[in-house]
């Protein structure tokens, strides 16, 4: 692929490039002389950390994001439970070891004639945007898959990465003997409808409800991601991107933050109402990601919870994904399509003057499955990448231009702030607090830490001082 000097690089590193048996890592915050590193994985192994692991970094200089390699993982004796590296060395971005560099940029450009009618943004803007890397994990997990070709990949090879995820997921389930495959006429139903029941009653008689409870959780759960796979695999929609981890939500979002939600728990809608409670779908959303400034962010745009039956605009939703949709509706607790809608956002603040973008994308959330959330498809029958860093720069203009209008918020306006905190927005003395987070996100933004802030990563960052 041929790379724009300009573009935001993003390398691509295949495991088997890395020196065998070591561990990779990437940067995750930067202090005095130490630094904490997280996604780590051995090969094409994720490792469980239980948490960051530290190193010594003395007279080094490293960058949040960057990717690192390390050939021990040791107890960390002054933190219980958690693990340290001595010493890690900094990947080699040059090409000597065959590594392909891509850029996001490029696939964001990689569109198709869907989005001939796409809003126009600057290229200076996509270039800010570029410099946030979203969903650098991802691509970094998936090299082996995108450095095929030009960004294209066999069927086949999709088929085996969701089934192997699958059977990573499930792992208790598939010596018992279920089947992992996502194929057509390959499952035979009955039989294993006989199989559950079968161990059930082994597990009651034995005296193990509680593991004959268990079983049935989880193959209910199993169920549902099989089943989903298949659904998306018959209708042509199944792609490298059909299930992402739920940090990665925070890309997405970003990009898509007005969002239109089916859940399987009712809800009333009160999209019409001043001042509506908080409900069970906004608590939801807005506790996916654990930090406080996504919960934020969340309910900026999405104040009030919009039932999918308001989607409307030009953009028509194909008939392949409103039949996944009706589908994904039994085994999805949620069920959302997220938009670059951005003139739809919270009545409070909403500009009806802003131009949209397009091609929207069907979402699925498992409440029992906390860790990751499906792709169902693209209005565009495309992957998550064409248009996402216009709709990261579309929603930081957004921002930009409108972050007055927050100040329509009242202080005393219901708002979720977690599990133990109040129910109001609340101010900061001088207003409601809306209006200085979006600076302080912005300040982010303009900084090329727009993620990590979002996650909740910046929070005690010594490099990176937000102003009150």
């Amino acid at each position: 692929m041929e790379n724009n000097k300009n573009d935001n690089e993003i390398i691509i590193l295949n495991p088997e490039l890395v020196e065998a048996g070591n561990y990779v890592g990437a940067i995750k915050s930067i202090h005095t002389g130490f630094v904490f590193i997280d996604n780590v994985k051995r090969g094409y192994e994720t490792i469980n950390t239980n948490g960051d692991v530290f190193c010594n970094t003395e007279n080094a200089t490293f960058e949040i994001g960057q990717l690192v390699e390390f050939h021990e993982l040791n107890t960390d004796t002054k933190r219980v439970g958690k693990f340290r590296t001595e010493s890690i060395t900094l990947i080699d971005s040059s090409l000597e070891k065959g590594q392909k560099q891509l850029s996001i940029m490029n696939f964001s450009k990689t569109t198709s004639p869907y989005h001939d009618l796409k809003k126009i943004i600057s290229e200076e803007d996509l270039l800010k945007a570029g410099e946030n890397k979203p969903l650098a994990e991802f691509i970094q997990q998936m090299a082996w898959l995108l450095n095929k070709g030009d960004n294209d990949y066999r069927p086949e090879d999709i088929i085996k990465l969701s089934e192997d995820f699958i059977a990573k997921n499930f792992s208790m389930l598939t010596p018992l003997g279920f089947k992992c495959n996502i194929t057509q006429g390959e499952i035979d139903q009955e039989a294993e409808n006989r199989l559950v029941d079968e161990n059930v009653k082994l597990y009651n008689e034995s005296g193990l409800q509680g593991q004959a409870a268990s079983l049935k959780k989880e193959y209910a759960q199993f169920l549902s991601v099989r089943s989903a796979f298949t659904l998306m695999n018959e209708n042509n929609l199944l792609n490298y991107s059909s299930v992402l981890e739920i940090r990665n939500f925070v890309e997405l979002f970003y990009s898509f933050p007005v969002c239109f939600t089916y859940s399987k728990e009712s809800f009333q809608i009160k999209t019409n109402e001043d001042d509506p409670q908080v409900d069970h779908v906004i608590k939801f959303f807005s506790d996916c990601i654990g930090s406080k400034e996504f919960r934020t962010l969340y309910q900026i745009y999405n104040r009030r919870t919009r039932p999918i039956s308001q989607f409307i605009g030009k953009d028509i939703m194909p008939p392949n994904i409103v039949r996944v949709m009706n589908k994904a509706k039994e085994l999805f607790d949620y069920v959302t399509i997220m938009t670059p809608y951005h003139d739809m956002s919270s009545r409070e603040w909403s500009n009806s003057n802003w131009l949209r973008n397009i091609d929207p994308i069907l979402v699925g959330f498992i409440k029992d499955m906390p860790t990751h959330f499906f792709i169902l498809g693209r209005w565009s029958q495309t992957g998550i990448f064409p248009l996402l860093i216009d709709c990261i720069a579309d929603t930081s203009n957004h921002l930009k231009l409108n972050k007055h209008l927050l100040k329509n918020f009242q202080s005393d306006t219901y708002w979720y702030n977690g599990k133990d905190e109040g129910n109001s927005l609340g101010s900061n003395g001088s207003g409601n607090r809306l209006e200085p987070f979006a600076d302080k996100l912005l300040l982010a933004y303009e900084n090329g830490l727009l993620f990590p802030f979002l996650r909740g990563e910046l929070a005690n960052e010594e490099i990176y001082r937000f102003p009150n």
